[in-house]
């Protein structure tokens, strides 16, 4: 019995130093989070000032609640797939912006970090490496942003409009990359690890 407390112990006190390791993590991501949702508020802010009056509204608009009054116009349900999907593009045009302008600001900052690490790897590689990270960011949001419309558009007619346009935009934005990703694998034989 004794034994068995002092192997729990021992295992105990190995598992305490692998915490720093998920903690440096889940901090770096709470960071990247506020970064991406302060670059939307800027987004919206710079929308705001030097966009027409018109395509601001249409960039600021509320989606859930534009989908909910759509559906009271008694539509085909096809031009109101069109019509959901439409809005939702524009309406989440600035928050995938921000998520790709912090995505690349990111890999420009490893970019110009990694030249005084890696004295060893050339410019030509380095660059190679950037541009990858700036052709996948671009892919990932792109997708993100085409699938998240589809999908509410989609979801605006399956279930309640309001929550089926988020429900919808939330399942196209998680499964849009991937679908590019593995597109791209069978088709173009491209590896986009996304």
């Amino acid at each position: 019995m004794e034994q068995d407390d002092v192997e729990f112990l021992r295992d105990k006190h190995d598992h305490d130093g692998n915490l720093s390791v998920p903690f440096k993590k889940s901090l770096f991501q709470i960071i990247r989070e506020v970064t991406v949702v302060t670059t939307r508020r800027i987004l919206e802010r710079v929308t705001v000032h030097y966009v027409s009056r018109r395509m601001a509204w249409k960039l600021l608009k509320d989606v859930p609640q534009s989908a909910a009054r759509k559906a009271g116009r008694k539509m085909p349900t096809l031009v109101y797939i069109c019509s959901v999907s439409k809005t939702t593009f524009r309406g989440y045009m600035l928050g995938v912006s921000a998520s790709w302008v912090v995505q690349v600001g990111i890999g420009l900052f490893q970019f110009f970090k990694s030249k005084s690490k890696n004295e060893n790897l050339s410019n030509n590689v380095r660059i190679r490496v950037l541009r990858q990270k700036v052709f996948l960011a671009t892919v990932r949001c792109n997708a993100s942003l085409i699938f998240a419309s589809i999908g509410a558009g989609i979801g605006a007619s399956l279930i309640r409009p309001s929550v089926g346009q988020w429900v919808g935009c939330a399942i196209g934005d998680l499964v849009g990359p991937v679908i590019v990703a593995v597109c791209a694998d069978k088709v173009l034989h491209l590896n986009l690890n996304l």
